[in-house]
C-alpha cells in the first residue's frame, strides 16, 4: 500500500490550514512549511508525493521554488501543485515550464479538492485482474511483475510469445504487456496481429507493446497492427504503473458498461416470469421475418396460443402456482419449436408463436402435435389446455405483424367459442376447423 504524505507552503496560516484540511480529508498525512527555503528543506529530508506551494510566496517566487524543487532526487515524478490568488495566464505558463503539475486558484478550492480527492484515489487504489506478462529478461520481467503485483494484479509471466499465446487462448486477461524481439519462434508482432484476429471481447484486450529500439516505422506499424499503448526501454517504473492503471481500469469499466447494456437489454426484451421475449421484443423483431419471408418467396405463420380457464387454475391453486405454470410452460415452448422460430408472451397467459417458412398445413401439424404432448408434460404437475389460432401468410399476401396477429387472434377466439381445447385457422371468408 502506498504511503500519501504532502508539503504545503505558504505565509498564510490561515491558509495553510485551509489546505491541510483538503488533503487530509482526501487521505494525506500533511506537513507545512511557511517559506520556500523551508519548504525545500523539508523536501530533502523527506520524500513528499504531493507538493502544494503557493506562487506568491516571500522569498522566492513559485516558479523558481518548481525549478529547485525538481532537481532534488526523488522529485522528478512528485506531483507539484502551484496555488495562485487569481487566475493569470503568465503565471500559468511560468510554473508549467518550471515543472508545476498543474495550477489552481485559491478562489476555486472546490476544484483542488475534487482533483486532491480523485488523485489519491488512484494512487491508493487495489486494482484486481489479470495480466499476461512477456518479457524474454529475467531481471526486467521480475521488476514488472513487482510493480504489477504491487498495484493487486494477477501476473502470468513468459520469456517467449508461444507460451503466452497458448495461456491467453484459455486465460480471461485485462491487459497484455508484451516485448516486440522476444526468444523462441513467435514474436511480439506475431502475437499482437493473433490476439487481434480473436472475435469478440477476448480479441479487443488492451495491449502495451515494450521495445528499446525507439524506430519510429516500427511502432507506426504496432499501432496499424492494434497495440493500444507503446512504452519505451529502460521502463520508468511510475509512467509504466500509470500507463497499467489507465488501460486496465478503462477495460474493466468497458467490460461492465456492456455487461450493463447486456442485462437493460435482457430486462427490456425478456418477459421476466416465463424468460421468453416480450411484446416489445415480438414488435422489435418480427420485421426481420416478414421481410425475410417475401425476399426469399418463402410462407410465414404466425399462431396465438391461450391456456385455457386460467383464470380457474389462479383461484384454485393460487395466484404463485399459476406463475409457476406459466413459467414452466414458457420453458417447454423453446424446447418444443426450432431454433429459428420466434417464442413470446403476448400478455396474461396468451403466447406467440412466429414460424419462418412454415405453411398453413406445417404449422397445423406442429399445433396438433404439440397439444399432444401437452398432455404428458403437465406444467407445475397441473393439467392445462391450450386454444389455437393460426394464420400463413404467403408472399404476395400485404401482412405485417399487427394483421396476421389479428387473424391468428381471431381464428383463437374462434377456438375459444368451439369449445376450447382444438386449432382454428384464420380464413378471410370463414373459419376452418381442422
Amino acid at each position: 500500500m502506498r504511503t500519501l504524505n504532502a508539503l504545503i507552503i505558504d505565509s498564510s496560516d490561515s491558509f495553510r490550514q485551509i489546505a491541510a484540511e483538503l488533503l487530509k480529508a482526501a487521505g494525506y498525512s500533511v506537513t507545512t512549511a511557511a517559506s520556500g527555503k523551508e519548504g525545500l528543506k523539508l523536501a530533502h529530508k523527506e520524500r513528499f508525493r504531493m507538493v502544494c506551494c503557493a506562487y506568491d510566496i516571500p522569498d522566492m517566487a513559485g516558479s523558481d521554488f518548481c525549478g529547485q524543487i525538481r532537481t532534488i532526487a526523488g522529485y522528478d515524478l512528485a506531483s507539484v501543485i502551484i496555488l495562485t490568488p487569481e487566475d493569470n495566464s503568465t503565471v500559468l505558463k511560468q510554473a508549467l515550464l518550471a515543472g508545476a503539475t498543474d495550477i489552481f486558484c485559491k478562489k476555486e478550492l472546490d476544484e483542488l479538492e475534487i482533483y486532491l480527492k480523485r488523485l489519491a484515489e488512484r494512487e491508493m487504489r487495489q486494482l484486481s485482474g489479470r495480466v499476461l506478462l512477456i518479457e524474454d529478461s529475467r531481471v526486467l520481467q521480475v521488476i514488472i511483475v513487482d510493480l504489477i503485483t504491487d498495484m493487486g494484479l494477477d501476473v502470468d509471466a513468459y520469456t517467449n510469445a508461444d507460451g503466452a499465446w497458448e495461456a491467453f487462448q484459455v486465460g480471461n486477461y485485462d491487459l497484455v504487456i508484451t516485448d516486440i524481439m522476444v526468444e523462441g519462434i513467435m514474436s511480439g508482432i506475431s502475437l499482437v496481429r493473433k490476439i487481434r484476429r480473436l472475435q469478440g471481447e477476448h480479441g479487443n484486450v488492451p495491449i502495451i507493446a515494450a521495445s528499446g529500439f525507439e524506430n519510429m516505422s516500427r511502432k507506426i506499424e504496432l499501432f496499424r497492427l492494434g497495440v493500444n499503448d507503446y512504452i519505451a526501454k529502460p521502463i520508468v517504473r511510475e509512467e509504466l504503473r500509470q500507463r497499467v492503471f489507465n488501460h486496465v481500469t478503462s477495460y474493466q469499466r468497458l467490460l461492465e458498461l456492456r455487461s450493463q447494456q447486456s442485462s437493460l437489454y435482457s430486462l427490456a426484451m425478456l418477459d421476466e416470469l416465463t424468460q421468453l421475449f416480450n411484446r416489445h421484443a415480438l414488435r422489435e423483431f418480427s420485421g426481420k421475418y416478414f421481410s425475410h419471408a417475401r425476399r426469399e418467396n418463402e410462407p410465414l405463420s404466425l399462431a396465438v396460443l391461450d391456456v385455457d380457464c386460467f383464470k380457474d387454475i389462479n383461484e384454485k391453486l393460487g395466484y404463485q402456482e399459476g406463475d409457476k405454470v406459466l413459467a414452466e410452460l414458457g420453458a417447454w415452448f423453446k424446447r418444443f419449436v426450432r431454433e429459428q422460430d420466434l417464442v413470446a408472451r403476448w400478455a396474461g397467459e396468451e403466447f406467440v408463436f412466429i414460424l419462418p417458412n412454415c405453411d398453413l398445413e406445417t404449422v397445423v401439424g406442429l399445433m396438433e402435435r404439440l397439444q399432444k404432448r401437452l398432455k404428458q408434460f403437465k406444467p407445475s404437475n397441473t393439467v392445462i389446455t391450450l386454444s389455437i389460432g393460426v394464420a400463413t401468410m404467403i408472399p404476395e399476401d400485404d401482412y405485417n405483424l399487427n394483421s396476421l396477429y389479428s387473424a391468428a387472434d381471431g381464428a383463437m377466439y374462434q377456438a375459444k367459442m368451439s369449445g376450447r381445447n382444438c386449432i382454428r385457422v384464420y380464413d378471410a371468408f370463414e373459419t376452418d376447423e381442422v
